[in-house]
C-alpha cells in the first residue's frame, strides 16, 4: 500500500524541537507535541518506537483536529532513567499528568502496540470511576488486545529474560532495529531515509539499549491481562480497530479474536499492511480516525 507524499513531514529533529515538556508526577521530563485545533485527538505510541511514528497521521489530521502526542517515559526525547522499572501503570499516570496540563476534558483516543495496553488501563480507570478525563472514542491499531492470540517475536521473548535481556539491548544496532522492523512490515517496507528519521528518537540518549527494560511490559500484560481485556468489553463507547492484516505478532489473528471480544466495535482491514498501519498506510488510518471522532 503507498504510504503516499511525505515532503511535508518534519523531519526527526525539528520534530524533537517542536515538542514541549512535562513534569511528570514522578519528576521526569515527558516530551509532547501539540498542533493545530478542533477536537482533541491524543495518540499513544508503541514499542520500541516513539511519537514520529504517527508523523503523517498527526500532520494531516491536524488540519482541524487539536493533536497531541507523547514519547512515553524511556521513548524518543523523554528521560530515559535506568536502571529504572518502567510500567504500565506509570505510564497511565503520565497520560493524565499530560491531559490536565493541558487542560483536556476530553480525548479521541488513537492507541497503538505498547500505548494500546496503556489505553486499556486508562479504560479500567475510566469505568470505575478514576479517570480525570473523558475519553469519547477509542482508535486501536495492531496490538495484542487480546492476549491469548499475541505471538511475541523470537527477538522479544528473549530481551524479556533475565540477565540475557540485558545483554542482548546492549547489542542492539540500528541494523538490529531494522532487520525486526522489515520483519513485521507489510508490503510497503520503510525507506533508508524513513528509518534514519525513526531511529534518531529510538537511539536519542541510548534509548535502544532500555529494550529489555520496556519489554516488562508482556509480564505485566500476562498479570493483567484479564482485567483489561473485560475493561475492553465493558467499554461502551464508540471503538474503531483499524488493522494490518500482515503482522504476524498481531494481526489477522488478533483481529479476529478481538472482533469475538468486541462485537460492537467497527473494523477497518488494511491488506498488505503489517503491525505500523500508522506508518505503512497513513491515509487510510488518518481517514478511519476521523470516521471514529
Amino acid at each position: 500500500m503507498n504510504r503516499g507524499p511525505r515532503a511535508d513531514l518534519p523531519p526527526a529533529r525539528e520534530w524533537i524541537a517542536q515538542c514541549e515538556t512535562l513534569i511528570s508526577r514522578g519528576g521526569h521530563r515527558l516530551a509532547f507535541r501539540r498542533r493545530g485545533d478542533g477536537p482533541a485527538v491524543l495518540l499513544l505510541h508503541g514499542f520500541p518506537t516513539w511519537s514520529y511514528d504517527y508523523a503523517a497521521v498527526a500532520t494531516e489530521l491536524a488540519r482541524d483536529h487539536d493533536v497531541v502526542t507523547l514519547d512515553f517515559l524511556g521513548y524518543g526525547a523523554s528521560d530515559k532513567p535506568k536502571p529504572y522499572r518502567y510500567s504500565v501503570a506509570e505510564s497511565a499516570d503520565i497520560v493524565e499528568d499530560l491531559a490536565a496540563f493541558l487542560g483536556l476534558a476530553a480525548v479521541d483516543l488513537v492507541v497503538h502496540d505498547y500505548g494500546g495496553i496503556v489505553g486499556q488501563e486508562l479504560l479500567d480507570r475510566a469505568l470505575a470511576g478514576r479517570l480525570p478525563f473523558a475519553v469519547n472514542s477509542l482508535t486501536v491499531l495492531n496490538c495484542g488486545i487480546v492476549f491469548s492470540a499475541y505471538r511475541p517475536t523470537r527477538l522479544q521473548k528473549l530481551l524479556a529474560t533475565p540477565i540475557l535481556g540485558g545483554v542482548l539491548a546492549q547489542r542492539i544496532t540500528a541494523g538490529t532495529l531494522r532487520s525486526g522492523l522489515d520483519a513485521v512490515w507489510g508490503t510497503s517496507k520503510l525507506t533508508d531515509e524513513e528509518f534514519g528519521e525513526l531511529w534518531h528518537g529510538v537511539s536519542l540518549d541510548n534509548g535502544h539499549r532500555l529494550a529489555h527494560l520496556h519489554i516488562r511490559y508482556n509480564a505485566e500484560r500476562a498479570r493483567h491481562h484479564r482485567r483489561w481485556e473485560a475493561a475492553l468489553a465493558a467499554w461502551k463507547g464508540p471503538m474503531h480497530l483499524v488493522w494490518g492484516l500482515d503482522d504476524p505478532v498481531s494481526g489477522r489473528h488478533v483481529l479476529e479474536r478481538a472482533i469475538e471480544l468486541l462485537p460492537n466495535a467497527r473494523v477497518t482491514e488494511l491488506q498488505a499492511v503489517g503491525h505500523f498501519p500508522h506508518v505503512e498506510a497513513p491515509a487510510a488510518v488518518a481517514a478511519a480516525i476521523r470516521i471514529a471522532v
